[in-house]
Formats: C-alpha cells, structure tokens, sequence
C-alpha cells in the first residue's frame, strides 16, 4: 500500500470508530488491528491519538471547503456574492453531515478537552486561510474589497471562528433543553455580529456579506442534540 493509501485507510477506519464507538473508547490498539495495520506503519504517519483527530478535521475540512468552492463557483455577480455563497455553502455543507460534526462536538465541548481544541482550530485555520485568501484577492483586484491584506484579513476572519464555542455550547444547551427557537436565535445572533466584523475587515457597508443562515442553524442543532439512535 502506498503511503498516502495507507494514511487515508488509517484515517478512515479511525473516523468510523470514533463515531461508532465515542473518543474516549477507542484506542490506537484499536485502529491497528480494525486497518490491518502495523505500529511502524501507524507511527510514520501519526505521533498519538491526538493526531488522528487533527488528521481527520483537515480532511473533513477540506471536503467542506470543497462544498463552499462549489457554491462560490455556482454563483453569480462580483465577489462579495461570490463569498456569500461560499460562505453559506460551507454551513449547508455542515447541517449536512451532522454525524461527523456532532462527533466532534462531544468530543470538544467536553472540560479539559482545550488543548484538544486548539490543535483542531488550528488544522481548521491551515486549510481555510489560503482557500479565504485567494477569495478576498479576486475580490481586491476586481474592486470589490477594500483591503490591504489578503492573507492577513482571511486570517482575522477565519480567527473570529476561535470564540464561537462557547456560543455553540449555550446554543446546544438551550436546543437540547426544548427551547429550539432561542437556540437558534443565539446562534445567529453570533454569526450576524461576524458578518459585521467582515463587513468592516473588507471596507464594505454594513450588511453587506451574510452570515446569518438560521434554517441551516436549526437543522445542525438539531442533529447535534437529537437523541443517539
């Protein structure tokens, strides 16, 4: 097996044990024997458990940037509508696949889980940035955008994402408590004030680029809250 082929069937049978089974009751003993694989060929491509789970949210990552490219392609108009689109694409792309998103949920809103956290925000941030960047760019050069900075601006925007768990933890608290609507009210609350934020980081007038997605909100927390089968 070739070296990517093996990483890819490592992280592959990780992903499902960890949904099937919870983080915490999986070991790596366990992807080894379910992967057929050996501890040399594991630890060539993964130093601990931890990096499974960073292994895995860039790849999850990059299959929902690829989801939010697809939208931004689809769409029409100057860039900012061009943006809109990914933007929504990528939360659509969420609702969507709410078994791996509410994995990772459990497994990051637990206490103590911080410097866990960090490392997935930080696998997050290394494959959206450049993605974002390039974005804003196109929306530089074609008058769109105010900016000085593309990299730095992407970067700015995709760190608004860092203080959203603890909106995240309130917004499943309430969902799961019944209060659906004021669930999804807080949550996009959050998102609208980011939209402001970018409008401001891009130069351009209030309103004007659209976080605010409360349908796809209400069905992610849904799936996030809903009784395990």
């Amino acid at each position: 097996m070739a070296p990517q082929e093996r990483r890819k069937a490592i992280l592959d049978t990780a992903q499902a044990l960890f949904i099937e089974r919870g983080w915490e009751e999986v070991t790596i003993a366990d992807v080894l024997e379910a992967a057929s694989i050996s501890k040399g060929g594991f630890y060539h491509h993964f130093s601990a458990k931890d990096d499974l789970l960073a292994g895995i949210v860039t790849r999850m990552t990059e299959q929902g940037l690829a989801a939010a490219e697809t939208a931004r392609h689809q769409a029409t108009g100057n860039a900012l509508s061009k943006l809109n689109a990914f933007m929504a694409g990528s939360v659509r792309w969420k609702a969507d696949n709410i078994g791996e998103m509410r994995f990772f949920a459990d497994v990051l809103m637990k206490p103590g889980n911080d410097i866990l956290y960090r490392r997935v925000v930080d696998a997050t941030a290394a494959a959206a940035v450049p993605v974002l960047k390039d974005l804003i760019a196109e929306g530089i050069a074609d008058g769109t955008f105010d900016v000085t900075d593309a990299r730095l601006t992407a970067e700015v925007i995709v760190g608004l994402s860092h203080g959203r768990r603890q909106v995240l933890e309130e917004a499943a608290t309430l969902a799961a408590s019944g209060d659906l609507d004021r669930a999804t009210r807080h949550l996009d609350d959050r998102m609208q004030a980011e939209g402001t934020i970018c409008d401001r980081l891009l130069g351009l007038p209030k309103g004007s680029v659209s976080l605010s997605g409360p349908a796809d909100y209400r069905r992610m927390l849904v799936g996030l809250t809903a009784p395990a089968a």
